[in-house]
C-alpha cells in the first residue's frame, strides 16, 4: 500500500510539472517569431538610373517580398527604392533587372549614357551586415546600334542578393531564382 501511495504521488508530480498554465502559448501564433533572438531584419535596395534609360527602355526589376515571394515593379522614374521586411530565417533577398527597348523606339541619337547604379543592404536589429555589394553599370557614348545588345547583357547578369542564415549571418550571392 505504501508503495502504491508514493507511486501516485511520484505520478501526481510529474503530470503536474508538465502541465502548462497556456498563457503566453497562444499569443500571437499566426505572426512570425523570431529566430535566434534577432526582432527584425530588412532588405533595402535603391537603384538610379540615367534619365536616357529611362527614356528608351522599359526597366522591370524583380524582388524578393517579405515572404519570399517574387514580386514585380515597373520603373517609371530615374531612382527606385523598396525596403523589404524578412519575415522567416532563413531567406534569400535581392534583385534581378530586366532592360528592354521600349516599344516603337527609334534611336535617333549617334551615343546614348546608359546607366544604373544599385545601393543595397540587409540590417539586422538596425544593423547594417554582410558586406557592400554595389552595382554601376555604365555604357557612357554607347554607339546606338550597339544598346539592345548592352541591354539584353545586362539583363541577363544583374541579379544581387543576400542569403540571411537563421542566426543571423549574411553572405552575397547570385544564385536567387525569380
Amino acid at each position: 500500500m505504501k508503495k502504491f501511495f508514493y507511486m501516485s504521488v511520484m505520478v501526481l508530480r510529474a503530470s503536474l510539472a508538465l502541465t502548462s498554465c497556456g498563457s503566453d502559448d497562444d499569443k500571437n501564433k499566426d505572426e512570425p517569431q523570431p529566430q535566434g533572438g534577432i526582432k527584425t531584419v530588412v532588405y533595402d535596395a535603391s537603384v538610379t538610373f540615367s534619365q536616357e534609360m529611362i527614356d528608351i527602355c522599359d526597366v522591370t526589376i524583380f524582388y524578393k517580398d517579405g515572404d519570399g515571394k517574387t514580386a514585380t515593379e515597373t520603373v517609371k522614374s530615374a531612382t527606385w527604392n523598396k525596403k523589404v521586411t524578412v519575415k522567416n530565417l532563413p531567406a534569400v533577398v535581392g534583385v534581378k533587372f530586366d532592360f528592354k527597348l521600349k516599344d516603337g523606339i527609334e534611336l535617333t541619337k549617334e551615343k546614348y549614357d546608359l546607366m544604373a547604379n544599385l545601393q543595397h543592404y540587409v540590417t539586422i536589429d538596425g544593423v547594417k551586415k554582410g558586406t557592400d555589394q554595389p552595382f554601376t553599370n555604365v555604357g557612357q557614348g554607347t554607339r546606338a546600334e550597339k544598346v539592345a545588345d548592352i541591354l539584353s547583357r545586362w539583363s541577363e547578369r544583374m541579379v544581387y542578393g543576400y542569403a540571411i542564415s537563421a542566426n543571423g549571418e549574411v553572405t552575397t550571392t547570385e544564385n536567387i531564382t525569380f
